[in-house]
């Protein structure tokens, strides 16, 4: 049996974790950058409609991963439970409808980025920000094959809170 895409997932003990805040950086750039907007830094869950919540106990992000666990691209939206960001993964990958990609950039810094969206919604953000434009249009066409045919991992990974506690010595 080969392995193939997939779809994992990391669950987070505190929506404070400070583990979390690269992802939600990161996140907080691509969506601002793609929507003009200010985006709130809290935890969302897209079951009440993309509306901020109070920190909560624990929070899920999902990832979609090559075969040699190389990341392709990452959740838009941090989830409140392992059942919401395993629903939202799940809808992008049995989707009928195709996801429309928007095309974004941080020209001050000189870098190139992506989102994908379902009924101009956005639901799947680029990995990482890329240094050229054929980087980014690979990265695009290599999420957008891997997506359809990829596999939802069965349980989630929780990020070691003896790790943090190790580095922030």
């Amino acid at each position: 049996m080969s392995v193939g895409p997939r779809v994992v997932f990391t669950r987070f003990l505190s929506s404070e974790s400070p583990k979390l805040r690269p992802w939600m950086a990161h996140r907080g750039r691509v969506i601002d950058v793609a929507t003009m907007r200010a985006v709130p830094t809290v935890v969302v869950n897209p079951a009440d409609e993309g509306g901020p919540t109070e920190p909560t106990d624990t929070v899920v992000v999902w990832q979609l991963v090559s075969a040699n666990n190389r990341q392709l691209a990452r959740s838009a939206h941090i989830h409140t439970s392992f059942e919401a960001a395993t629903t939202s993964a799940r809808s992008i990958v049995e989707s009928a409808v195709p996801l429309s990609v928007g095309l974004i950039s941080e020209q001050g810094r000189g870098v190139y980025g992506w989102f994908a969206s379902i009924d101009e919604a956005p639901v799947m953000i680029c990995a990482r920000w890329y240094a050229t434009e054929r980087d980014r249009r690979h990265s695009i066409q290599l999420a957008l094959a891997s997506i359809a045919t990829a596999a939802l991992h069965a349980g989630a990974r929780l990020v070691d809170p003896a790790l943090m506690r190790d580095s922030a010595r």
